[in-house]
């Protein structure tokens, strides 16, 4: 089914969300004030600098590591934790994301490293002596500068919590669950378009179905659009391979999926956003061809809305035990694979509700 023109024209308001997080006049890159104390370090081979100040551990983290000095940073900023923790939403943390990220250098797939950036990164990378050294080295610069955003992101994180916890306990609709907020802070550039990939998602779905209720086709084409629109941007706004923006993805979209203690929930609904999640992951691996930046084939947006809008109308109702049996049966490593594959058998939608 093709976009009729009401939606096309929401399509153009799509457009302009993306663009508008993208927009170079936004994106202001500020160095360090001059007169701070610095050191080198090392930092994936190369040497750089940074605050003498700056906590080290920050470098290199698991996500396990991360999740151990958020929670000390929590503690030691005091946040209130009687009762439920207020939870931060997708738009509290985009607009915070959006706001740190435009501190530093702008570093994607297609334009590689910014002329305008080449002064900061030959300041923080001493042995990058060129344009052509630093194009090579944008991976280990993006991650450097990942680093550097992710303190300040924590801390505003944390303040903002804090305040909320402040004014009323429990978490706010549209929260994220604790596990997708971690998972998501400790990488704050690709964080970004996971979100955007969500926000523009929740606008898309109920202009095109008129609803934005669980458990039907709605919900399928939401679920699977948002795990599509994320790898797409991801690969298009940071220099990442394939196999890390559907990692990241799937990561993101499966903690969605958990309880704040980081339990997998067994119920009907996970086991439909599970597996049409997988789906859409599937055919966006299928679809993207290898290559590097202008030279890497994506499905363009139009294209991803139009496959699974068609794909979500064609999805047939299923129980929650039709959905496992595809999968291996109701047993624990069926859970298992669900929550932490990037890939399954199936490319097409499920929902419980096809009304």
């Amino acid at each position: 089914m093709k976009l009729n023109l009401g939606k096309a024209a929401s399509l153009l308001i799509f457009g302009f969300t993306i663009l508008s997080c993208n927009d170079p006049k936004l994106e202001q890159t500020s160095a360090p004030n001059a007169s701070e104390k610095a050191e080198t370090i090392e930092f994936k081979g190369e040497r750089v600098i940074i605050p003498i100040y700056f906590p080290k551990e920050l470098f290199g983290q698991t996500q396990e590591e991360f999740d151990a000095y958020y929670e000390k940073a929590a503690q030691d900023a005091n946040v209130r934790s009687s009762g439920e923790r207020a939870l931060i939403t997708y738009e509290e943390l985009l607009r915070i994301l959006v706001t740190q990220n435009a501190k530093y250098p702008t570093i994607n797939s297609e334009e590689g490293v910014l002329e305008k950036d080449l002064e900061r990164i030959y300041r923080d990378f001493p042995d990058i002596e060129t344009h052509l050294e630093a194009n090579e080295k944008r991976a280990v610069i993006f991650d450097y500068y990942q680093t550097l955003c992710k303190r300040d992101v924590v801390a505003e994180v944390i303040a903002l919590e804090n305040a909320k916890n402040a004014r009323t306990n429990g978490p706010s609709p549209g929260s994220l669950t604790k596990p997708e907020k971690n998972h998501l802070l400790l990488n704050p550039g690709l964080a970004q378009h996971y979100i955007q990939a969500a926000k523009d998602v929740e606008f898309l779905t109920p202009s095109i179905f008129g609803n934005n209720d669980d458990d039907n086709k709605a919900n399928a084409f939401k679920h699977a659009t948002w795990n599509a629109l994320s790898i797409r941007y991801i690969l298009k706004g940071s220099p990442v391979s394939e196999n890390q923006a559907i990692d990241f993805t799937q990561d993101g979209t499966s903690k969605h999926e958990q309880d704040d203690n980081g339990n997998q929930v067994h119920t009907q609904k996970e086991a439909m956003d599970l597996h049409n999640n997988m789906s859409a992951r599937v055919w966006m691996e299928s679809e993207t061809k290898w290559g590097f930046g202008p030279f890497r084939s994506i499905p363009k947006n139009d294209e991803i809305i139009n496959t699974f809008v068609s794909r979500a109308n064609s999805s047939s109702k299923h129980t929650m035990t039709d959905i496992l049996n595809l999968h291996g049966g109701n047993v624990q490593n069926t859970w298992n694979n669900l929550y932490n594959n990037l890939y399954g058998p199936y490319q097409h939608l499920v929902n419980l509700n096809s009304n």
